[in-house]
């Protein structure tokens, strides 16, 4: 019923003056629900100690009539029962402190009740904490604000709890649905979006521009300033130090509640990125002549840094609101509600990575490894012909100086989270489209099978520095499992096979195990092995491109795709193969 009483006076408070106090209402809530769950906590701690303490007055009054007959046990209740223990059961814990006086009986009255003399204060309440109480952390641990998780889930549970949120139950009515602190916490959920998303209104605004005839022309949308940023990162840490009982005065529990807003929040935002994005695509990145950044590919590549920055303040606010203001005296309860906002703020942090990958990434890597695919392309020119073997190395000549300026013009301008991504795709895709050039080299001399090499190992080296300066912290032979640095290391091993030169009247069957039973065969692709024998075949058996009238470069594309996948491929090299 108190419960009850208090959900309406909440309800009243909101509604009064047709919701003029809403607001300074709402921002109650944070204390208001701390000091319930303490009062709960009282409550649900005094019940549990009175019941242990009945539970043993019980025992005892048991044992007692069990060895002195009635009169002993009468006389043992009479002395140390009711005297010790009270008459009224769970009354003996009833020591919270908001009961106040109104609780106790006048001292004078109970003398004259005939009731030995006992005191009021004695037989309904008790002065000093028994040994079960202490050993239950006893009523004073409840009003610290510290509840245990099993202590919070049963007042969660409880059907006090339930009607003070204003959740309809056994014996309310309907109209305590609209009741209690469900509203206020309506209330406050809302006022806490208004003040996170506020920012955003001033963000993201619409570029215009003229020309000197007066014709509007496109401008790229403006971005937010490192000012903006900070704004939105502090206006978070403040929201969610609300929870904190030092801070804002609120109670640990509220973490995720807030934690879903802060999600609304990167949400809207994201929203209004998408709308900032150049969309040029992959065409409008780079230039054709020299592969530079296009002024849409330096716009997005900016959007990508608002992005990460926004992401590394989601991280961090967990730790520096419950963690670093305490450090090194924080306790457990604000570890626990600093891994509780993590979590909860992942569903943010997957938004941004998802509309970064989507938007900006993606065509990114794709436009520079369409020129990389280019550039591997040319070692069909002739490269590793016979007469043609003192021109130096093909990957120093081609595809160094293409790897720098990647590297330098893209990748130190996106964050170390986003350029470490790239630099992996590209690395990836780099070496299966590499791999399948080299396997359709014809024809394959002694002398291009030692140029080859020479260029895998300098192609290794320029992938490594490459990753190094994307600011990736795995290696080569840790990318997609290891499996592309695998190939890139066992292709050197196969380009000297020459289990067909042995035995030239070997049958197909002998060949295969022969192949099979090679170290290097489970880490190269079987388009890589099918191609690799087209080298000793006759002039008059077409390359697999050849019969399908494409170019090498055409080809290798319908085996690696730009995302450095290589599984739907594999299926059309083995038709191609067959037919």
């Amino acid at each position: 019923q108190f419960c009850i009483s208090m959900g309406e006076r909440i309800n009243k408070l909101l509604k009064y003056n047709g919701g003029s106090m809403a607001a300074d209402t709402a921002a109650l809530y944070p204390a208001l629900r701390s000091a319930a769950i303490d009062m709960m906590g009282t409550i649900h701690d005094a019940m549990q100690a009175g019941s242990n303490v009945s539970n043993a007055a019980a025992a005892a009054a048991t044992a007692g009539g069990s060895g002195g007959g009635m009169d002993d046990g009468i006389g043992a209740s009479g002395s140390g029962g009711i005297s010790s223990v009270g008459i009224m059961g769970g009354s003996a814990g009833l020591d919270f402190g908001w009961a106040g006086e109104s609780l106790l009986v006048d001292a004078d009255d109970a003398n004259d009740s005939g009731l030995g003399g006992t005191g009021a204060d004695v037989w309904t309440r008790v002065d000093a904490p028994s040994s079960m109480e202490s050993s239950h952390g006893g009523v004073s641990g409840s009003t610290t604000g510290r509840q245990s998780s099993a202590a919070l889930a049963g007042i969660f549970s409880s059907s006090e709890w339930s009607a003070l949120q204003g959740s309809n139950g056994s014996g309310s009515s309907s109209s305590n649905a609209s009741a209690g602190l469900r509203p206020l916490e309506r209330a406050f959920l809302e006022a806490s979006v208004e003040r996170l998303c506020a920012p955003l209104r001033f963000m993201f605004p619409e570029a215009v521009a003229v020309d000197e005839d007066g014709t509007a022309i496109d401008v790229l949308p403006h971005l937010p300033s490192r000012y903006d940023l900070a704004k939105i990162d502090a206006g978070i840490r403040e929201e969610l130090s609300l929870a904190d009982p030092r801070e804002g005065g609120g109670e640990l529990t509220m973490v995720t509640m807030i934690s879903e807003n802060v999600v609304d929040l990167v949400e809207q935002f994201c929203a209004s990125a998408r709308g900032a994005v150049s969309d040029a695509g992959e065409a409008g990145y780079l230039r054709e002549d020299d592969g530079t950044a296009t002024e849409a590919l330096l716009h997005d590549m900016k959007l990508c840094s608002v992005m990460g920055t926004l992401a590394t303040s989601l991280r961090n606010a967990p730790e520096n609101t419950y963690i670093a203001p305490y450090r090194p005296a924080h306790s457990s309860q604000h570890e626990e509600a600093a891994t509780l906002c993590k979590i909860s703020l992942k569903p943010a942090l997957h938004e941004i990575d998802s509309l970064v990958r989507t938007t900006i990434l993606t065509p990114l890597f794709r436009a520079l490894n369409n020129r990389v695919s280019s550039a591997i392309a040319m070692m069909h020119q002739g490269t590793y012909l016979e007469e043609k073997m003192d021109d130096g190395a093909f990957v120093q000549h081609h595809l160094a100086q293409i790897y720098d300026d990647i590297a330098s013009s893209h990748l130190s301008k996106l964050p170390s989270e986003y350029s470490s991504m790239v630099a992996s795709t590209i690395a990836t895709y780099s070496i299966y489209t590499f791999v399948s050039n080299a396997s359709l080299v014809r024809p394959l001399g002694e002398n291009s099978r030692l140029k080859i090499t020479q260029d895998l190992a300098d192609f290794e080296l320029c992938l490594e520095q490459l990753v190094v300066k994307g600011g990736s912290t795995a290696t080569l032979s840790q990318m997609d499992s290891g499996r592309p640095y695998a190939e890139l290391r066992a292709v050197r091993s196969m380009l000297f096979w020459n289990g067909l030169d042995r035995d030239l009247e070997a049958q197909p069957a002998d060949i295969a195990k022969a192949i099979l039973r090679e170290v290097w065969v489970k880490d190269v692709r079987p388009s890589t092995v099918f191609h690799f024998l087209f080298s000793f075949a006759p002039s008059l058996l077409s390359s697999p491109h050849h019969s399908k009238r494409m170019t090498v470069e055409e080809y290798v594309a319908t085996l690696v795709k730009y995302d450095g996948s290589v599984d739907d491929g594999e299926a059309a090299a083995w038709m191609t193969t067959l037919a």
